[in-house]
């Protein structure tokens, strides 16, 4: 067998992913025809959609659309570039200056993707004499934000505010500290105790509290800010970072903090400096969308009604949800091997409601999960016939 070969029969998953692909429930790379509606077609099949994180449901929103077919007639489909040299558009300039003052933070930076963002973040603020201290859960894009800086990691149990407390105890006064979770947890759906993870970053020199907002935006807090906002401490995190990609129904990220944070990046973020940048409709789509958000500040709690109905519809049907403190439920399954988790997903999805299948690594242990990401425009029906498909999928596989 040739090297690839070799590797790729190596890999954890490939016996799910050889199963799966010969029996047709390998749940991942489907194809999708069509816009991320509640609605949604996926490999000719119309299903409704709750594997999308468009929260808002501004991806398709007719301004989001004209804000990027316009941007393209004028700058062209790609800045050929990094925002270092050609890439910096009047519209970046625009978006960091409006979304700057949406959070009340000094500047911002955007970047072409939120996991760029997370990580040049990081590995422009840390260096290898720096400590990282990091939530077990945290996404994937802020550790590799952490490995590429050559700071040391420290992770601590999640949420648990006692174990950071003594990390941080233990390391010395001058060196650099980082501490680095999500607002909202992609994968659980739930929150950081930020306003107690504050005080305590409060007490050490040298540390500052970095709070990835991308599944916070537009979904919490009375005008969409995030979990810092509802939280109350908005003002005291010391930096944010969000992701275009999910409420602002676009691609890109950026970060919002100090005015001397987001110059130094410029100087030191590598993947910045030498990433190119964003498309001209990405930008001017999230733009737009940040608009849509600040003139219908009504949309995050209408989200969250979606969420209370369904968790609702859930429970009169006996099917448990973990605590959901977001736009995202998730279901957890008493089997939880690989196999059997795509299983239901397959079976779902045949019945007409598209989710996603959560295996590990993307859960701790041997947690296996159905994630549901709610969308403004869900309407009662599909949440009701949504609701009753997962309860007999799931009682027909014994999952309950």
């Amino acid at each position: 067998m040739s090297f690839f070969t070799d590797r790729l029969h190596a890999f954890p998953r490939y016996e799910l992913y050889q199963l799966g692909v010969e029996t047709g429930i390998y749940p991942y790379y489907r194809s999708v025809e069509s816009a991320s509606r509640p609605r949604v077609t996926v490999e000719g099949r119309d299903v409704i959609n709750f594997g999308s994180n468009n929260y808002l449901s501004l991806s398709y929103h007719p301004r989001v659309i004209e804000a990027a077919n316009a941007a393209t007639n004028r700058f062209g489909t790609g800045v050929t570039g990094s925002r270092l040299l050609n890439g910096t558009l009047t519209l970046h300039r625009e978006l960091e200056g409006e979304l700057a003052e949406f959070y009340g933070t000094p500047a911002c930076l955007v970047f072409s993707t939120g996991y760029v963002a997370n990580s040049c973040a990081i590995a422009g603020f840390l260096g290898r004499h720096d400590v990282a201290i990091v939530d077990k859960e945290a996404h994937n894009s802020l550790l590799s934000g952490i490995r590429l800086s050559g700071a040391a990691m420290r992770r601590f149990r999640h949420n648990d505010l006692a174990q950071l407390e003594a990390v941080l105890g233990r390391l010395p006064a001058d060196v650099g500290k980082g501490v680095i979770v999500d607002g909202v947890y992609s994968m659980g759906g739930d929150t950081a105790p930020l306003a107690e993870m504050v005080e305590i970053c409060r007490r050490f020199p040298n540390t500052f509290l970095l709070d990835d907002e991308a599944h916070g935006l537009g979904v919490l807090g009375a005008r969409g800010r995030g979990a810092a906002e509802e939280q109350g401490v908005l003002a005291d995190v010391d930096l944010v970072t969000v992701t275009f990609s999910k409420s602002l129904g676009s691609c890109g990220g950026a970060l919002l903090g100090p005015a001397d944070a987001i110059e130094l990046l410029t100087l030191t973020s590598e993947p910045f400096i030498f990433t190119a940048s964003n498309t001209p409709g990405s930008v001017a789509a999230a733009l737009e969308a940040l608009r849509v958000l600040c003139e219908e500040p009504e949309r995050p709690a209408r989200l969250r009604s979606n969420v209370t109905s369904f968790l609702g519809l859930l429970a009169e049907r006996g099917v448990p949800t973990n605590p959901a403190q977001s736009a995202i439920i998730t279901i957890p399954l008493r089997r939880a091997d690989e196999v059997s988790v795509a299983a239901v997903f397959h079976d779902l999805f045949e019945a007409g409601v598209f989710v996603n299948p959560v295996i590990p690594p993307a859960v701790t242990g041997e947690a296996g999960l159905i994630r549901l990401s709610l969308m403004v425009d869900h309407d009662a029906a599909m949440l009701e016939e949504a609701a009753e498909t997962l309860y007999k999928v799931i009682a027909a596989h014994d999952q309950l």
